[in-house]
C-alpha cells in the first residue's frame, strides 16, 4: 500500500512484515505485523524499512528537528 511521497524522491508504503526486503534485519522487538518502507522513485527499490512504532518515533524526531530554531 503506497502512503504518499516526498520531493526528495521517495514514497512510503506499508507491507506485511513477512514481505519486507530486510525483515530479518528489522530493528523491532514490538512484534509489529506490518512495516513501513521508503522506496526510491528512481530505482523502485526499497531503501529503508522500519516498524510502525519506530516510524512514529522517527516522525516525531524529524518534526522536532524541523521546528527547532
Amino acid at each position: 500500500m503506497s502512503l504518499g511521497g516526498f520531493q526528495s524522491g521517495f514514497h512510503a508504503g506499508k507491507v506485511p512484515r513477512a514481505e519486507g526486503k530486510w525483515a530479518s534485519f528489522l530493528i523491532c522487538s514490538h512484534g509489529c505485523a506490518e512495516i513501513i518502507q521508503l522506496i526510491s522513485h528512481v530505482s523502485g527499490e526499497v531503501e529503508f524499512e522500519l516498524c510502525r512504532i519506530e516510524a512514529e518515533r522517527m516522525g516525531r524526531v524529524l518534526l522536532e528537528a524541523a521546528r527547532s530554531k
